[in-house]
C-alpha cells in the first residue's frame, strides 16, 4: 500500500455510511451518511490531485468556486423541494438510476461512467432529510421489526466495511477509492432515503411508471440506433459492430449490457403488473411494452441480460402459480436453451461465453493463490493483467461477482457477501409465502420484488456489478422498508402494507 493516509480515509468514509445503514438514532444515521459523503469527496480529490482535469481547476480557482457553489445552490433548491414535496423524491430518484455521464479520470484516457444526475438527487434528499430533522419529524428505526429483512442494513454495512479493510493491501488504492466513494457512499444514502419513503400502492404504482416510460424511451433510441447504423460513445461497441455481423444497440448507455440489465428489470416488473394486475387496460398496455423491450433485449445481444430476464419470469411463474410448476418451467426452459445453443454454430454468443470464461478460470487462479484475505478490494484487474496480459480491448475486470469477491476479498469477504444474500433472498422468500401449488400467500410486492432482486443477482453472475449498481439498492430498501412485520424505516406510522 503506498498511501496509508488514503486507506484511513478510506475506512473512516465506509465507517460513516456503516452508521447510517445500521439501527442508530436518525439523527445519528443521516450524521455517518454526511461524514461519509465528504470524506468521499476528499478522497477523490487527493486521489486525482495530479489528474489533468484537477490540475486545471486548481490553476483557475475562481472557475472552481463558481463552479461548487453553482452545484451547491442546485443541490439545495432540490432539497428544499423535496423538504415541500416529499412524495417526489422517490420517483425521480428511481427516475435518475439509470443515467450516466462519461469522465475521465485519473488521465488514463478511459471515462468513468459517473452517476452524476443521481448524486445531485441525492444529496438533495440527504439535505431535506437534515431539514425535516430540524422541523421536528420522526422517520427512523424507532423499533426492530421482524424478520431477515430487518438485517439488510447491516448486512450492507459489514459488506461495505470489509471492502473497506481489503483495501489495505491492495497495491493500488485507486479502483477502491473509486468503488468506495462513487457507489457505496452514496448508495447508503440512497438505500436510507428510500427506506423512509411511505411505499403505498401509489409510491409503488409511480415507480413502475417511471421504469416503464424510460423502457420506452431507450427502446426507442436503441430502434434508431439499428435502424441508422449508428450508436453512441462506446468505440469498441462500435468497432465491434463493424466486425461481426451483427449489430448490438446500446441505447444512451456505455454498455449494451447494462441497457440489456435495466430492460430485464423492467420487464420483470411489467409481468408483475401481468401477473397479479385486475385492470384489463394496465394488463394490456404492460403486456405491450414487454414485447416492445424485448426486441430491444433482443438488439443488444446481452446473454447475460437474456438469462437474467428469464431468471426473473420463472420467479414470477413459481410464485404465480406455485413451485411446482415453477420447477417445470425451469427446466423446460433450461433445455430449451441447451437445444438452442447446440443448434447455433458460432457466432456471438459463443465469443462472448469464451471471453468470461477465460475471465472466470484467471480469477480462480487468483483465488487458489490468496484464499482467506484475497489480493484487496479492487485489485483484480492489475492482478489478471499482470499474471495473464492483458491490452486494448480485451476485458480485465471479473464480469462474476463471486470470483471478483473470492479473489479479491478471499474466504472473508465472501462471507460477508454471502451473509447479505441470505439475508435477502431468504427475508424476500419469507415475504412472498410461497406455496407448493398455487398462488404465494405474501403481497404481489414481495413477488416482484424477489423476481427483480433475481435478474440483478443473476445478471451479476455474468456481468459483476451487483453493489456498485443503484438499482440493487433501490430494491434492498424498498423491500425492507415495505415487506418487513414492523418496517426499520417509518415516517410518523408505518408504512402501510400493500394488499394481497
Amino acid at each position: 500500500m503506498e498511501d496509508p493516509l488514503l486507506w484511513l480515509g478510506l475506512l473512516l468514509c465506509t465507517a460513516g455510511a456503516a452508521v447510517g445503514l445500521l439501527p442508530n438514532p436518525r439523527r445519528v444515521r443521516l450524521a455517518g451518511l454526511s461524514a461519509g459523503l465528504l470524506i468521499a469527496a476528499v478522497l477523490l480529490a487527493a486521489d486525482n490531485w495530479d489528474a489533468e482535469q484537477v490540475v486545471e481547476l486548481r490553476d483557475r480557482p475562481l472557475i472552481a468556486v463558481v463552479a461548487l457553489a453553482a452545484g451547491a445552490a442546485i443541490v439545495l433548491l432540490l432539497g428544499l423541494l423535496f423538504r415541500r414535496r416529499p412524495g417526489l423524491l422517490a420517483p425521480l430518484l428511481v427516475a435518475a438510476l439509470p443515467f450516466r455521464v462519461p469522465v475521465e479520470l485519473g488521465g488514463d484516457g478511459e471515462p468513468a461512467n459517473l452517476l452524476l444526475p443521481l448524486y445531485v438527487l441525492i444529496a438533495a434528499g440527504l439535505v431535506a432529510a437534515w431539514l425535516s430533522v430540524r422541523a421536528g419529524e420522526r422517520s427512523g428505526r424507532d423499533e426492530d421489526g421482524g424478520g431477515w429483512l430487518r438485517w439488510t442494513g447491516p448486512a450492507l454495512a459489514v459488506f461495505i466495511a470489509v471492502y473497506a479493510l481489503g483495501a489495505g493491501y491492495a497495491d493500488d488504492l485507486s479502483a477502491a477509492v473509486e468503488n468506495v466513494a462513487f457507489f457505496f457512499v452514496p448508495f447508503a444514502i440512497l438505500f436510507a432515503l428510500l427506506s423512509e419513503v411511505r411505499w403505498d400502492r401509489s409510491a409503488v404504482g409511480a415507480v413502475v411508471w417511471v421504469l416503464a416510460i424510460e423502457g420506452a424511451l431507450f427502446a426507442a433510441i436503441a430502434a434508431g440506433q439499428y435502424a441508422t447504423g449508428e450508436l453512441f460513445w462506446n468505440d469498441k461497441v462500435i468497432s465491434g459492430n463493424e466486425a461481426h455481423t451483427y449489430f448490438r444497440v446500446n441505447s444512451l448507455f456505455w454498455d449494451p449490457n447494462i441497457l440489456g440489465r435495466y430492460l430485464a428489470v423492467t420487464m420483470v416488473a411489467l409481468a408483475a403488473v401481468v401477473a397479479f394486475g385486475r385492470d384489463r387496460r394496465e394488463l394490456i398496455a404492460a403486456s405491450g411494452l414487454f414485447v416492445v423491450l424485448l426486441a430491444a433485449v433482443v438488439g443488444t445481444f446481452s446473454q447475460s441480460s437474456t438469462i437474467a430476464l428469464i431468471a426473473g419470469v420463472l420467479v414470477l411463474i413459481a410464485t404465480r402459480f406455485g413451485v411446482i410448476i415453477g420447477v417445470v418451467a425451469g427446466v423446460t426452459t433450461t433445455l430449451a436453451v441447451l437445444a438452442s445453443l447446440t443448434l447455433i454454430a458460432g457466432g456471438g454468443l459463443t465469443d462472448e461465453a469464451e471471453g468470461r470464461s477465460g475471465l472466470i478460470d484467471g480469477g480462480i487462479d487468483i483465488v487458489v493463490d490468496a484464499p482467506f484475505a484475497g489480493t484487496g478490494s479492487g485489485s483484480f484487474p492489475e492482478e489478471f493483467k499482470e499474471r495473464f496480459g492483458g491490452g486494448p480491448g480485451i476485458a480485465l475486470e471479473s464480469h462474476t461477482e463471486p470470483i471478483t469477491v473470492l479473489a479479491e476479498q478471499g474466504a472473508v469477504g465472501f462471507a460477508a457477501y454471502a451473509a447479505l444474500l441470505a439475508v435477502t433472498i431468504g427475508g424476500l422468500l419469507t415475504a412472498t409465502g410461497l406455496a407448493l401449488r398455487g398462488p404465494a400467500r405474501g403481497a404481489p410486492l414481495a413477488c416482484g420484488l424477489l423476481a427483480v432482486y433475481a435478474v440483478m443477482v443473476v445478471h451479476s453472475l455474468g456481468y459483476a456489478a451487483f453493489l456498485t449498481d443503484p438499482i440493487t439498492w433501490a430494491v434492498l430498501a424498498l423491500a425492507a422498508a415495505a415487506l418487513a412485520p414492523a418496517p426499520l424505516y417509518r415516517k410518523g406510522a408505518a408504512p402501510a402494507r400493500l394488499p394481497t
